[in-house]
């Protein structure tokens, strides 16, 4: 309830925003070639399909396209001090919807902008809100050392990891605070399937945590677990030559959507508008998807390359809930002591 209400209230001033400012798309994107630039923050830090959407952007509009990565809260420093100083650099953030949501509520430091054309074509779970414009989701699940876990052994769901014989043979990120493992937690622990029950005889398998979750996967691959979770589908690419294999559960993968939000006062609005709507284009949305990574738009799921189409079309389990995050938090530490 509070979501729609969130949701109506963001729907609501964007719409006063786009009755105010009334403007044809193909006015927005004149506009935006005569601002010449769009300056955008963004939470994904160093990766190539970002550069390379951007890239072509660049090339279609002729709009140049000013990068700034960082942490998310170097980010929201940042947008808060610009805010505050009343000198406005940033036209778009690239982040996650609950920092977006956060930010926007806490900080005032994003407003709502009026829809896009490509607006339209998001699937209906990724409905844009007025606030945040969706643009992909970052899925886990499972990954298994080959060598150790024989095939009839491979584990096919999250459930399946409750079973004793997994005792102390589970890597995991922790669940206890921000991030891939709180994640996994707070969905399963919203799952019909799954819910508290599963995390209290999940926890007796005495998982053992690391917050390195790059080097928890190669681990895996070494052999020193036989399980790691919770594992983002595309990062098998970086474990070419080692015996590891990523699994689906049968009860969806949890996931963090990241998108994009207008700044407020951005000096560039219109620029801000058009590459917001580019990147829910099916151009755009096809060159995430080819990494394999789960997209917004609807209608491309027989487009996505095969090697790659059965983690891109995972089915999506839950995500995080920033307004019950203090409340996941600490039943995570109640559960997994």
């Amino acid at each position: 309830m509070r979501r729609l209400l969130q949701g109506a209230i963001f729907g609501a001033m964007a719409l006063a925003a786009g009755s105010a400012h009334a403007q044809d798309w193909n006015a927005i994107v004149a506009n935006a070639k005569k601002e010449g630039t769009v300056v955008v923050y963004s939470n994904l830090v160093g990766d190539p399909t970002l550069k390379a959407i951007v890239a072509q952007f660049t090339k279609i509009y002729g709009i140049k396209v000013d990068v700034l990565e960082g942490r998310a809260t170097e980010i929201r420093e940042r947008t808060r001090t610009e805010q505050a100083a009343g000198r406005f650099l940033g036209d778009v953030t690239f982040t996650t919807n609950g920092q977006g949501e956060l930010i926007a509520r806490e900080d005032k430091s994003y407003v709502p902008h009026q829809p896009t054309p490509n607006i339209k074509a998001l699937k209906p779970q990724f409905k844009h809100d007025g606030l945040f414009a969706p643009v992909m989701n970052i899925a886990y699940g499972i990954l298994i050392n080959t060598n150790i876990v024989k095939p009839g052994d491979e584990p096919q769901s999250w459930a399946d990891l409750a079973n004793p014989k997994w005792k102390g043979k589970i890597l995991s990120d922790d669940t206890r605070a921000i991030g891939g493992g709180y994640l996994m937690f707070f969905a399963t622990l919203n799952s019909p399937a799954l819910g508290r029950k599963f995390h209290e005889e999940f926890a007796k398998n005495d998982l053992v945590f690391n917050r390195a979750m790059r080097d928890n996967t190669r681990r895996v691959g070494r052999g020193e677990y036989p399980v790691y979770i919770p594992f983002i589908y595309t990062d098998i690419i970086n474990l070419k030559g080692l015996p590891v294999k990523s699994i689906i559960p049968k009860e969806g993968s949890p996931y963090v959507t990241y998108g994009h939000v207008v700044n407020r006062n951005a000096p560039h609005p219109n620029a801000a508008l058009v590459y917001i709507d580019y990147w829910m284009s099916e151009e755009a949305q096809l060159m995430w998807a080819r990494t394999g990574m789960a997209i917004t738009r609807d209608g491309l799921a027989d487009k996505i390359p095969e090697e790659v189409r059965a983690i891109a079309n995972a089915p999506l389990m839950g995500t995080t809930d920033i307004n019950r995050q203090n409340e996941g938090l600490a039943l995570a530490k109640e559960i997994y002591k």
